[in-house]
């Protein structure tokens, strides 16, 4: 009977420290991974949904307009180390579970790195980061 209380004490103590470990997480579409474009969506804030074109960079927002839901595109600061080969695979985003502003854009075969910010004048952008 002492067994027992113990075992199911500890399952309850196990129980709970795996909860209390849970973080959020990106939210994203399964595609393969060689596809051209994927949504994802950022899990603290779901006015943070994105539309990726994996070839090109281009990050889109989906905004509510007075017509709707579209897609708004996301401009970019130039940066050095940018270089696209064309009809592949180039880009990545990834979105913390923790908070939007770590979330960034990556260009996977050179390393050039954006981070998406927010400016009072010109709205959300990618930032380049060096």
């Amino acid at each position: 009977m002492k067994k027992r209380i113990s075992f199911v004490l500890m399952l309850i103590s196990l129980a709970g420290q795996s909860w209390a470990q849970e973080t959020n997480r990106n939210q994203f579409s399964s595609s393969p991974e060689t596809s051209r474009c994927q949504i994802i969506q950022s899990e603290p804030a779901a006015r943070i949904t994105l539309k990726i074109d994996k070839y090109t960079g281009h990050v889109f927002q989906l905004v509510r307009g007075s017509k709707g839901l579209s897609w708004q595109l996301i401009m970019a600061e130039k940066h050095p180390e940018d270089n696209a080969t064309p009809n592949q695979v180039n880009y990545q985003v990834f979105t913390s579970g923790l908070a939007v502003r770590m979330t960034y854009l990556l260009n996977v075969n050179t390393g050039a790195t954006w981070q998406l910010a927010r400016d009072d004048t010109f709205g959300v952008f990618w930032a380049a980061l060096e």
